[in-house]
């Protein structure tokens, strides 16, 4: 049995003004064997596809995988090289090939096309016909158009944001494709779109009400005739026509059960769109960052400062606000400012250094605030992730500069990354507990590890790129009626 692997994944932020280049998806590519040896054993899809296909004996055919992480729109010379490549490596291999895995993301967007990932699909089937089937693992936060179940034998998405389980969807995905290669079953899908649009704050799947709707996904998937069930929360910050919250269900040739499953988890996600679209208990950031520091008095552990809408790792309000506030003890990992970097390199190491950091890509990134301090440490960091979501991931955050700025241990680097696990602060000898307030950008996938090695997350509501708010955008490109985003008439 032959099975061809291949991947192109991006998480695409319509709104913001730059757009991604070729360079941040050639920085990744995995070609061929050097697949199986980067993926082997990582908590990816990519890694879950191989943990199920090489105990199986299966001969993998790797074509090409490219990441491009989380930014702005995609320009179209990344879709035009990879999935041509894809598309050549598999059309090559079509009169072998018992069966295709793809992991892409299901929220990428490019300068010509809104559901990019239902044309790579199509690209694909034009390239290889209708006879292979093909299965795609696909992130929580995919935007899906019902056309991708038109040329996807079946797809699957992750359960968990954080998304601890991105390699046990890859081992769904690669499980029910040998299933269905065995003969055992006989897959069908169904996609229900309740028009409803989730800020990704409020996806996190540990808390509610992210929750429970993965509890009614789980549910459902105990169920006889049951091969597949997925939730996806969508990714808001994109001005697309297939925009919003999906309901897909895959089971053995049962049509009429996965229309039921999917309408079900369809109808309690609007029945819970208030939750589900409101964010609670969330403080300006002044309010804020005055709670975490009080807080942060009695606290046994380090209290968590979540500024949740800085897609880019680099606006500048709350580490402003920490400055004006004399806040003490702040670990501040990962903020991302490559000029910064440099005038700390040119300073060197145990040396007094005084620069401008943050706010500079964008007006909506608040400006660059003024920061004294002492240049504690300087490299080229690269390092092997260790946390649940990036577990032997190759991580790589370019020139990184660590000042102690009065109290804030502030660590810049020159490529972005969101705080998720602890590797941030322990490849510097340091330890969570060696701060009283740790500040995130991410969304939900810090909550994998700092919902327990944090005493309390405060959420701060920043102006900047991705808030929880959705009335800030106009969404020229969304059906009307779809709640709760502004349509221009």
């Amino acid at each position: 049995m032959r099975i061809a692997v291949a991947g192109l994944t991006h998480e695409t932020q319509t709104f913001l003004l730059d757009r991604t280049p070729l360079e941040r998806f050639d920085e990744t590519v995995a070609r061929g064997a050097d697949i199986l040896k980067r993926y082997r054993g990582t908590n990816t899809s990519m890694g879950g596809f191989l943990d199920i296909l090489e105990p199986a004996g299966v001969e993998i055919v790797p074509v090409v995988i490219a990441e491009g992480g989380v930014s702005g729109t995609v320009v179209d010379a990344v879709y035009d090289k990879y999935v041509s490549e894809i598309c050549a490596g598999l059309a090559a291999e079509a009169d072998r090939l018992d069966g295709v895995l793809l992991e892409l993301h299901g929220a990428m967007v490019t300068e010509s096309r809104q559901d990019t990932e239902t044309w790579v699909v199509k690209d694909i089937r034009r390239a290889i016909g209708y006879r292979i089937p093909i299965m795609v693992a696909l992130d929580l936060h995919g935007n899906l158009d019902p056309a991708l179940l038109t040329q996807a034998t079946a797809i699957c998405g992750y359960r968990s944001s954080p998304h601890v389980d991105a390699g046990e969807t890859g081992r769904r995905t690669a499980r029910a494709l040998l299933d269905l290669l065995a003969g055992k079953t006989k897959p069908v899908t169904a996609i229900a779109k309740p028009g409803l649009v989730v800020p990704s704050l409020l996806s996190a799947t540990t808390v509610y009400p992210g929750k429970a709707m993965i509890e009614r996904v789980l549910e459902w998937q105990r169920k006889p005739r049951v091969i597949d069930v997925s939730f996806f929360f969508g990714f808001a910050w994109s001005n697309v026509h297939q925009l919003g919250v999906s309901a897909v269900a895959v089971t053995d040739n049962a049509p009429e059960l996965a229309q039921v499953i999917v309408y079900d988890i369809a109808q309690l996600a609007w029945s819970m769109r208030e939750d589900l679209t409101r964010g609670r208990n969330v403080y300006s950031v002044a309010d804020g960052v005055a709670y975490a520091i009080k807080r942060a008095q009695t606290a046994t552990k380090p209290v968590v400062v979540l500024d949740h809408a800085d897609r880019m790792n680099e606006t500048s309000f709350v580490l402003r606000e920490l400055v004006r506030q004399d806040a003490r003890d702040v670990a501040f990992p990962l903020f991302f400012d490559p000029e910064a970097v440099q005038v700390c390199m040119k300073a060197g190491i145990g040396n007094p250094v005084d620069v401008l950091v943050g706010g500079k890509t964008s007006p909506a990134a608040g400006g660059p605030v003024r920061i004294q301090g002492t240049v504690l440490w300087l490299g080229d960091k690269t390092y092997t992730g260790t946390g649940p979501m990036r577990r032997g991931r190759l991580i790589n955050v370019g020139p990184t500069a660590i000042i102690q700025a009065g109290g804030i241990w502030l660590q810049l680097v020159s490529r972005s990354q969101s705080l998720i696990d602890l590797d941030p602060i322990t490849q510097y000898g340091k330890g969570p507990e060696d701060f009283k307030i740790i500040v995130t950008k991410s969304k939900t996938h810090f909550r994998a590890v700092y919902e327990q090695a944090g005493e309390e997350i405060v959420t701060v509501d920043a102006p900047a790129y991705s808030p929880v708010d959705l009335s800030v955008f106009e969404y020229t490109n969304v059906p009307r009626g779809t709640y709760p985003v502004k349509v221009p008439r």
